[in-house]
């Protein structure tokens, strides 16, 4: 698999995430400039940032799997021949340093 045709809508949420937990944190900021934090709205806050966050990262690992596969693929592509060659037929092994 050379790309994740799923990649541009975890690329869109990521980005919704990241939007809403700035949005959220903008709020705290103002709140808390202001002078007249109310402690359950701030906490409720820091927990929706919170979330964003987290949302943020679930979306990350799908698109971490996609840019591998790119790079993998780059690196096959610049391989000679005979390099592709041996990369097919030779046994792996295990370097002990």
């Amino acid at each position: 698999m050379l790309a994740d045709e799923c990649a541009p809508s975890h690329a869109e949420a990521l980005a919704q995430s990241l939007r809403y937990a700035l949005t959220h944190a903008e709020e705290l900021s103002r709140m808390l400039a202001d002078g007249n934090a109310d402690p359950e709205k701030a906490a409720h806050l820091v927990q929706a940032i919170r979330n964003m966050l987290c949302s943020a990262e679930d979306e990350l690992d799908p698109l971490d799997d996609v840019q591998q596969n790119i790079d993998a693929m780059v690196a096959i592509q610049g391989l000679s021949d005979v390099e592709l060659f041996s990369a097919i037929t030779d046994t792996p092994t295990s370097e002990i340093s």
